[in-house]
């Protein structure tokens, strides 16, 4: 889970910085010790710079392999609870050094979890009541007390804050995986109103494509009939009619087979010829395309993609250019389809001279629900789910930006080389 990961990654990094302190901090005072800077007996002394010396190795150890924080995090409280019983016995003009304990119980708290808080306080209580009936080390009772009382109300305090804080952590997460599962239904019932919308269209295309072979089969049939009550029948002639209209339905049957594979939606990301997509999707679209030039270079390159969803985009951004196209008054009009190698990646560029988009909006057009064409019945899904499909379902980019004469989409995806995963 993320937030487990990132309370993993808090904690091993304080527990570095705490050992790397422990290290300095106590090779610092012994050796101001051994100098006579920093009044410690040499018992002492000794424990200290071993102190350091042990911190030192769990922080390499801790290095080496994340596998070993709770090693680490028992040979730093460990150590130190050895270390402060040594100067509680040892350093009898300080009255505060006791305090170190507390130091001691924060940190097993943090760095071991609520349980191993309350185990190590327990400890240090035991400690301190032993030492005190056993050994004379110049502290009083009310000291004593004091110091057991403010470190049970500490780990009382600490043990509900650090459980308020889990709380609030697991609350935040079921939060954030209940959004999540909300936005991809959101996102499910977008995509399926944009093909529901596809759909539509590509109906329009194909009533659009057989307009004119029905027309033709129309006039055979009616040649055909009036050849066939003529008197003088020449079956040469009926017999090139019927190739013809077998031609124009065989024609006819391709389109509804082109169609019905550009809606199979194949989940698995493979190898896909960019040259072969461009040739389906300009058959597709011939109806559409008169009037404007359309360029595109032969490049025998492939991509790794979901081809349906591919086409989707590539028909959604050509759509569009259409369009606007259709709204400008240009002499030459063109869409320009350019692709690129560009080390591992490849980049596709759809270009146009329509005029542009409008600087101000130019950042808002994949936005869910942005239209300008609300009159005609836009539903500013298109380019949203365009965005959708090349960066969640192909973990591809895409960019937008203004030419002189028009606006150009530049989508990059996985080269050859990359290596192929299911979606």
């Amino acid at each position: 889970m993320i937030e487990d990961k990132s309370l993993s990654l808090f904690r091993t990094s304080l527990l570095n910085t705490v050992l790397l302190t422990a290290f300095f901090v106590g090779s610092f005072i012994s050796t101001l010790s051994l100098f006579d800077v920093f009044p410690l007996t040499r018992l002492y002394m000794m424990i200290l710079y071993g102190y350091s010396a042990i911190n030192l190795l769990a922080y390499f150890l801790l290095k080496q392999n994340q596998k070993n924080y709770f090693l680490a995090v028992n040979i730093a409280t460990f150590s130190s609870l050895f270390t402060f019983t040594v100067m509680t016995i040892t350093v009898l003009h300080d009255e505060f050094r006791i305090v170190w304990f507390f130091l001691t119980s924060f940190g097993s708290f943090i760095l071991g979890g609520r349980r191993y808080g309350f185990f190590i306080a327990t400890i240090i209580i035991a400690i301190i009541v032993y030492l005190y009936n056993t050994l004379d080390i110049n502290l009083s009772v009310y000291a004593i007390f004091t110091f057991i009382v403010a470190l049970f109300v500490f780990n009382i305090f600490s043990f509900y804050f650090l459980r308020k804080i889990e709380n609030d952590s697991k609350r935040l997460e079921e939060r954030v995986i209940e959004e999540v599962a909300k936005r991809q239904l959101h996102e499910q019932m977008l995509l399926r109103q944009c093909r529901m919308a596809n759909m539509g269209e590509m109906i329009d295309t194909i009533a659009h494509q057989w307009r004119q072979p029905l027309m033709q089969n129309s006039m055979m049939l009616l040649n055909l009939y009036d050849e066939v009550e003529s008197d003088n029948c020449n079956k040469n002639y009926v017999l090139k009619k019927i190739e013809s209209l077998s031609k124009v339905t065989t024609h006819m049957s391709q389109t509804i087979e082109d169609f019905r594979n550009l809606l199979n939606h194949d989940k698995k990301v493979t190898l896909v010829n960019l040259d072969e997509v461009i040739e389906e999707i300009l058959v597709l679209m011939k109806s559409n395309l008169k009037e404007i030039t359309i360029t595109d270079k032969k490049c025998e390159i492939s991509v790794l993609a979901l081809k349906s969803e591919l086409i989707q985009v590539l028909i959604i951004l050509i759509s569009n250019s259409i369009e606007a196209l259709k709204n400008k008054k240009v002499s030459e009009k063109f869409i320009k389809i350019d692709i690129e190698k560009l080390d591992k990646d490849v980049e596709i560029t759809v270009e146009d001279n329509a005029g542009g988009i409008n600087n101000s909006i130019i950042r808002k057009i994949f936005d869910p629900y942005f239209t300008t064409k609300k009159q005609q019945g836009g539903t500013g899904l298109g380019l949203y789910i365009v965005q959708l499909i090349v960066e969640q379902n192909m973990q591809g980019s895409i960019e937008v930006e203004n030419t002189l004469e028009g606006v150009k989409f530049k989508i990059r995806l996985r080269g050859e080389n990359d290596g192929i995963k299911k979606i």
